[in-house]
C-alpha cells in the first residue's frame, strides 16, 4: 500500500472543481457518504467545495497551513481525511512543481449518482457495514427511481434530426470550432473518468507490475497512477497483455515533458492491434462445444456467437466479424466502438452482440446505429449477451410471422372452382396421373401449321 509522508504546512495547493455542485449532490453526499467518512473528512470535503469560486472553478494558490487553521486540523488528521475522500472517489490529488517549488492540485469530484453508488459494490457494502440493514434498505428506496410499466406502449419520441435540420456536410465533418472546443474540454478533463470504470475493476489490474515494466526512470510513477482509467480502458478494449501496454506507454512518452502523450498512445494502440491482427490472416477461433451446451434454448449458431462474444475483446470481435465478411475495419469504427465502451452502460460481451447487430443491419459501425441499438436495449432492460441474443431472435421472428399472417389474409375464401377441387382430390388419391397430355385434333394441327408458314413468310419479306 502506498503511503505518503506528512504534509509540510508551507506546501502550496490549488483547488479545481471537476464537476458542478448541486442540491442533489448535497443530499447524496449527506445521506450516502457521511456514514462512510469520518467527521473530519466530511468537513474537509464541504470546506474545499466552498473554497472554489463558482465562476472561476479554480482557487488561488494557498499554503496548507491556512487550510489547517480553517479546519482546525493538524497535518496528520488532514492527510487521513484527504485519503478517505480519495478512496471514495471524491478527490484526486496531483503533485507539480514550478518556480516557487512543489505544490499540490486537489481536483474535487461530485458524489456518484445514487444508482451508480448502489451499483458500486465496494461502496454499497461498506455503507451497509456502517448503518443498519433497515437504514440501508430505506436509503435504497429513497433514491430508487419509480418504475413505469411500459408494456404494450408505443413510443412516440422523436430523434434530434427529426426535429432539427443540419447540413449533411456538418454531420459528417463537424466545424473546426466544434472540434477545437471539444478538444479543450477533453484536455480540461484529463483525469476525469474517461470511461465508467469502477474502482473494483481498477483494483483488479496489477499496476505495480505495469510500473515496473515501464520503468520508473522513464516517467514518474504518478503519471500512471493518475491515468488508470485511460490505461485500463485501452487494455480492456483491445485485450492487450501487460507487456504490450508497457511497450505502448514507453513509445508514447513526450521526452520534453516526461509525460504520456495519450493521443499518440491511442494511435499506437490501434496500429499495434492492426499489426497483431492483419486483415489477410484468419482470426476465427475454433468453437468449444463444452461452453455452448449451457444455453440449450439457443441454436448452435447463436451459441457460437455467444461464446465468441464472451471470449473476445470488442476490437478483436469486430475485426473477426469483418474478416468473416471479407471486409476490414476502418479506424473510425474502432473509435466508435470504444466510445460506446467508455460510457460504461454495457459490458464487453453485450457490446460484442451489439456490434454483430450493427454490422449485420448497417454494414458500417457508425455512432447513429450504435446509439439507436444501445438506447433501445437499455429501455428493454437488456444488459447481458444472453438477453441480447434472445431479444434479437424474438425481433427477427416478428417480420416473418407478420408476413405469414399477411399472406394468409390475402387468400380469399371460396375462389377454387369445384371442378379443380375434384381434380386435385383425384390426383392425391392416385385416380388420375399427375401429369396429363392434352391431345390436339388433325384439323387444329393444320391451322397451326398454316399460321406458322404465314409468319415465316412475313419475316422473310422484312429481311429478318
Amino acid at each position: 500500500m502506498r503511503t505518503e509522508t506528512m504534509i509540510d504546512p508551507q506546501l502550496g495547493y490549488f483547488l479545481v472543481r471537476g464537476a458542478n455542485w448541486s442540491d442533489l449532490n448535497q443530499h447524496v453526499f449527506t445521506a450516502l457518504y457521511q456514514p462512510i467518512l469520518s467527521a473530519q473528512a466530511f468537513t474537509l470535503y464541504l470546506s474545499l467545495w466552498h473554497e472554489v469560486d463558482d465562476q472561476q472553478l479554480i482557487s488561488q494558490r494557498s499554503a496548507h497551513f491556512e487550510l489547517f487553521d480553517l479546519l482546525d486540523q493538524d497535518a496528520r488528521t488532514f492527510l487521513k481525511s484527504r485519503q478517505q475522500l480519495e478512496a471514495c472517489g471524491l478527490l484526486k490529488t496531483y503533485q507539480k512543481r514550478d518556480t516557487l517549488g512543489d505544490y499540490l492540485i486537489y481536483r474535487l469530484l461530485a458524489p456518484l449518482a445514487p444508482e451508480k453508488f448502489f451499483q458500486e459494490e465496494i461502496l454499497a457494502t461498506y455503507l451497509l457495514e456502517r448503518v443498519s440493514r433497515k437504514k440501508f434498505m430505506a436509503l435504497q428506496r429513497e433514491f430508487q427511481l419509480p418504475e413505469v410499466d411500459l408494456t404494450d406502449t408505443k413510443e412516440l419520441t422523436v430523434g434530434f434530426l427529426d426535429v432539427f435540420h443540419m447540413a449533411d456536410s456538418a454531420l459528417l465533418t463537424p466545424p473546426q470550432e466544434v472540434k477545437t472546443g471539444a478538444a479543450k474540454f477533453k484536455q480540461a478533463q484529463t483525469t476525469a473518468a474517461v470511461s465508467e470504470i469502477s474502482p473494483a475493476e481498477l483494483a483488479s489490474f496489477d499496476w505495480q507490475t505495469l510500473i515496473a515494466l515501464v520503468g520508473r526512470n522513464q516517467i514518474p510513477e504518478t503519471e500512471i497512477t493518475q491515468h488508470k482509467s485511460d490505461i485500463f480502458g485501452l487494455q480492456r478494449f483491445y485485450g492487450f497483455s501487460m507487456t504490450d501496454i508497457a511497450r505502448l506507454i514507453n513509445r508514447s512518452i513526450n521526452v520534453a515533458t516526461n509525460r504520456i502523450n495519450f493521443s499518440m498512445l491511442e494511435e499506437r494502440a490501434l496500429a499495434l492491434y492492426q499489426q497483431l491482427n492483419p486483415d489477410q490472416t484468419t482470426t476465427a477461433k475454433p468453437t468449444n462445444a463444452a461452453n455452448t451446451t449451457s444455453i440449450k434454448q439457443f441454436t448452435s449458431a447463436q451459441q457460437r456467437l455467444l461464446e465468441q462474444a464472451k471470449k473476445l475483446a470488442p476490437a478483436e470481435f469486430l475485426h473477426d466479424l469483418k474478416q468473416r465478411q471479407h471486409s476490414y475495419v476502418a479506424q473510425n469504427e474502432y473509435r466508435n466502438v470504444k466510445k460506446l465502451q467508455q460510457r460504461g452502460v454495457l459490458d464487453n460481451a453485450t457490446i460484442n452482440i451489439l456490434i454483430y447487430v450493427v454490422v449485420r443491419d448497417y454494414t458500417t459501425v457508425t455512432m447513429a446505429p450504435i446509439d439507436t441499438v444501445a438506447q433501445n436495449w437499455l429501455k428493454e432492460g437488456i444488459n447481458t449477451p444472453e438477453a441480447a441474443i434472445a431479444y434479437l431472435s424474438q425481433r427477427d421472428q416478428k417480420p416473418l410471422q407478420q408476413k405469414s399472417r399477411a399472406n394468409s389474409r390475402q387468400k380469399p375464401a371460396g375462389v377454387t372452382p369445384d371442378w379443380l377441387k375434384k381434380q386435385q382430390e383425384q390426383k392425391r388419391n392416385g385416380k388420375i396421373p399427375v401429369q396429363t397430355e392434352q391431345k390436339v385434333d388433325p384439323e387444329q394441327q393444320q391451322r397451326i401449321a398454316k399460321k406458322l408458314a404465314e409468319l415465316n413468310k412475313i419475316s422473310q419479306q422484312r429481311g429478318e
